[in-house]
């Protein structure tokens, strides 16, 4: 048997914590790649490492509601 083990929600999170795309993919509810693609500001690591900042994720996610029409 194998334990799972889960993973606390970005809002959970202090808001300088550091988290990857698959952590951000997985709370928006898409894909790492559209994730990648949202222009969600991010920390480079290196050329193929970048990081996202909880603070600028949930920024992202509040800049971006609509009212509905």
């Amino acid at each position: 048997m194998t334990a799972v083990t889960t993973r606390p929600s970005l809002a959970d999170l202090h808001p300088d914590v550091l988290v990857s795309v698959q952590d951000v993919a997985r709370f928006l509810g898409c894909s790492p790649r559209t994730a990648r693609r949202a222009r969600i500001p991010y920390v480079h690591i290196t050329p193929r490492v970048r990081r996202y900042r909880v603070r600028d994720v949930l920024a992202w996610i509040e800049a971006h509601v609509q009212d509905a029409a």
